[in-house]
Parts: structure tokens; sequence; C-alpha cells
């Protein structure tokens, strides 16, 4: 295949979208689950409850990371729904270049170990105290296909990962079901106790 070899600082661009907070303004904030599980809502507050004066406004696409946690695979795709929502530097938040880049492709691609490595990699300090250092980071190389390639392997594994979800829920149902026959069959035996010897619970406990 016929992959570039290029820096994440070519792909991702570092955002610089500082608000002054407003104490009387509600905000909603980020948590980044580790390991690939993107992003949630943290909770939403007023300014007056948020300790620092500036933050930086992330948005809908953008892809963020968690400095202390990025090794852990603290990293995703903004969503629509944290669109305007705010994090503190420890959460440097980052615009794709459209024009060698998929987002869907850098969210899959994002959740692979090799990716967590470059993480882990572009990370340093001392116990309990170890960050991913930005320069060094976006100084990283990735092999990307070009933009039609990535449309078809997100479409290729998008459809796995459908059929995989489908199977998830067969198999919910299934067990759901033989969990009902059991329960069924144990209610139908233990109906039966009065043809059977009654003794007292110490005896067998």
């Amino acid at each position: 295949m016929n992959w570039n070899t290029v820096k994440l600082g070519q792909i991702l661009l570092k955002s610089d979208q500082w608000v002054e907070i407003d104490p009387a303004e509600q905000y909603q904030q980020v948590t980044i689950k580790m390991w690939g599980q993107g992003l949630a809502l943290r909770q939403e507050v007023f300014g007056s409850a948020i300790k620092a004066k500036r933050q930086l406004q992330v948005k809908e696409g953008q892809f963020i990371l968690s400095r202390i946690d990025a090794r852990n695979g603290a990293f995703g795709l903004v969503p629509k729904f944290l669109d305007g929502a705010v994090v503190s530097n420890d959460f440097p938040a980052f615009d794709l270049n459209l024009e060698q880049l998929f987002p869907p492709f850098l969210g899959w691609m994002s959740k692979t170990a090799s990716f967590v490595d470059l993480c882990t990699a572009a990370s340093e300090g001392t116990t309990n105290r170890v960050r991913l250092k930005e320069d060094r980071f976006l100084s990283l190389e990735i092999s990307l296909p070009a933009l039609e390639e990535q449309r078809r392997i997100v479409a290729r594994i998008e459809e796995l990962a459908a059929k995989v979800k489908e199977a998830q829920g067969l198999r919910e149902q299934t067990v759901a079901r033989v969990d009902a026959i059991s329960s069924a069959r144990a209610t139908h035996i233990f109906e039966q106790l009065n043809d059977w010897t009654v003794i007292s619970l110490h005896r067998v406990c």
C-alpha cells in the first residue's frame, strides 16, 4: 500500500481558543476516558465554581488528550454535544488538517496500541508526574494513506464494528433467555417443597 509518512504536527494543529470565565455563565466540563473510550460530560457548572480565570474552549471534531493519561489511552475526538465545553491546560486540543486527514480515521487509529505507544514515547517525568510533551508528540511520525483510502478503511471498520455490535446484542438476548428459562425451571422445582423433608438451616449451614 502507498502510505505516506507524516509527522503528527502536520495533521494536528494546536488550538489556542482561550476564553475568560464568566462567574455568572454556565459551562460544560469534559472528562476523557482511558483506553480509547472517548470523551464524556464531566459536569455543568457556573463559572464561579471554576478556579481558573481562563480555560481552553474546545469545539466539535477537535482531537483532545490528557497530558497525564495520554499514555493510558486518554484522548479522542470532541463530539457534537461537547462543542463549546471548556478544559484546563492539562488537556491540549488540536484542529485537524482536513486536507490530509479524515477525522473518523484518526478516531479509529487512536484506539490502536501503536498510537498509545506514541503517546508513551512522548511522555516523561518522575512517578505520578509523568506528562506528555507536546513538541515531542507532534514530532513523531505515523503512516497515513490518501484520503480516499482512509474513507475506505473507516467504512470497512465500521461495517465490522456494526456486525460485532449485532452479535453482542444477539448474545445478550440469548443469555437473557437462558436466564429466564433457568429461573422458571428453578421456580417450578422449588414449588414442590411441600413434598420435601423440612430441616433447620443450622444443620446444613
